[in-house]
């Protein structure tokens, strides 16, 4: 009996003659990030940061293959090399005088 309903079963679903779709998810979308800044330096900037550092008597303002800035400047007294990039100037070496 049991056989002879699910046969039933079967066959009245194979009459309605019904499909089913099943769609495949929607694939994410692709954000893509902005490009970096690249802020390139002029010599005139390069002397402002210096300066505004705290660095007086720039000499020897050179620009790098890679952008960034070198020079001899002086702080509290001290003859220092300092390097100038758009995030700001740092020390390598400092002499006394």
């Amino acid at each position: 009996m049991r056989t002879l309903l699910t046969i039933a079963a079967v066959a009245a679903l194979a009459a309605c003659g019904q499909t089913t779709t099943v769609e495949a998810p929607a694939e994410p979308a692709t954000v893509e990030a902005p490009a970096p800044t690249v802020v390139v330096l002029t010599e005139a900037d390069a002397r402002t940061r210096a300066e505004g550092a705290g660095y007086t008597a720039i000499t020897g303002l050179m620009q790098n293959a890679d952008g960034t800035w070198t020079a001899t400047g002086t702080q509290n007294g001290a003859t220092t090399s300092i390097t100038i990039t758009d995030s700001g100037v740092t020390a390598a070496t400092t002499t006394t005088p």
